[in-house]
């Protein structure tokens, strides 16, 4: 079996970054423009906002008697997440193997280590220039590719469904949910797949093209990230100052536009198809509308709070009027009295 295991740890930052501050964070950056997209089109792909991606030093994990390529990219966001992808290169490889990688304790330890030292690396050489918030928003996100034809892969479906739940024990689930799991997919040719799940994605082509259809997972999780953050947000904490209240309006209003902007003119079948996977696997639509509807009983708070605010100061303007009258009557009572 040829393909790989990547491993997506995925930051968020919170803050927003400028293109020209995400590029001088490694020398070595890898081009996007330049990286095939091999399922044709009746059409070129629109632009949607790509990440900045750097290739950093490769290493490798000894499994047992085996040696496994790893690489290791960065991807950076102007949303102000960091994706690190650790990414197990496999050739040959047996089921066993890839079920190590998969589930395995070894594996897990090195990637999260990896991931972490990654992490502290880039964030150091982006607080140089904007702060950083400190939280512990984060994803993990498993994407497997599988170098061969759908038919035989699905030869082995309780491996994929189990990758695509992380689910170790496949082989016990139950065979109607076992289907249930691999619905969630789409084939462009007869002979490739793409499998979506709640804890990983599985790609199988001929092709050896994979990095769209990653960014399509990294992208839904993102938008999970970022929608849950400020859901957490709006219900755990009553924001009573108007003042507050404009500033979450505005910086809620600008992710939410950010996060659609990220996916704004992905107009191509394919990956809009793909992208549509992630958003119902994630319920992401689900859980936009429950921070927009939140959002909106803020914004009506702020309305009753600035109606009040303009109440109490039509008050007080009618109050110094009183006043103001009451004094000029006094003032001509006492000249009147000289």
């Amino acid at each position: 079996m040829d393909g790989e295991v990547i491993k997506l740890y995925i930051y968020d930052l919170g803050t927003s970054l400028q293109p020209e501050l995400i590029r001088s964070v490694y020398k070595n950056q890898e081009d996007f423009s330049k990286i095939e997209y091999n399922t044709p089109t009746p059409e070129e792909i629109p632009q949607f906002t790509l990440p900045v991606v750097f290739n950093l030093r490769s290493s490798e994990l000894q499994l047992g008697n085996t040696k496994i390529p790893v690489r290791v990219h960065v991807a950076i966001y102007e949303l102000g997440t960091l994706s690190i992808r650790i990414r197990f290169v496999l050739d040959h490889a047996s089921e066993e193997l890839l079920t190590l990688l998969a589930f395995g304790k070894d594996a897990e330890i090195f990637s999260k280590q990896l991931a972490e030292k990654t992490k502290t690396k880039a964030e150091s050489e982006i607080s140089k220039q904007v702060h950083i918030e400190e939280n512990e928003l984060m994803e993990m996100y498993n994407f497997y590719f599988i170098n061969d034809t759908k038919e035989r892969t699905l030869k082995s479906k309780n491996l994929i469904a189990g990758l695509l739940v992380n689910e170790p024990e496949a082989g016990k689930m139950d065979e109607d949910y076992i289907k249930d799991i691999l619905s969630r997919s789409i084939s462009y040719y007869n002979d490739d797949a793409f499998f979506v799940g709640w804890e990983g994605a599985v790609l199988v082509d001929l092709l050896k093209s994979i990095d769209y259809e990653m960014l399509m997972a990294e992208i839904a999780n993102i938008q999970l990230i970022k929608q849950g953050f400020f859901e957490r947000i709006i219900s755990s904490k009553a924001v009573s100052l108007n003042a507050k209240l404009n500033l979450f309006s505005d910086n809620l209003n600008e992710m939410l536009n950010k996060i659609d902007n990220t996916v704004f003119g992905l107009g191509e079948w394919y990956l809009s198809r793909i992208y549509a996977l992630f958003v119902s696997v994630f319920k992401l639509d689900e859980l936009r509308r429950s921070v927009e509807q939140d959002a909106s009983k803020i914004s009506a708070r702020k309305s009753i709070i600035n109606e009040k605010i303009v109440a109490k100061r039509n008050d007080t303007l009618e109050l110094i009027v009183i006043l103001l009258i009451v004094l000029e009557i006094v003032v001509e009572t006492a000249y009147l009295l000289k």
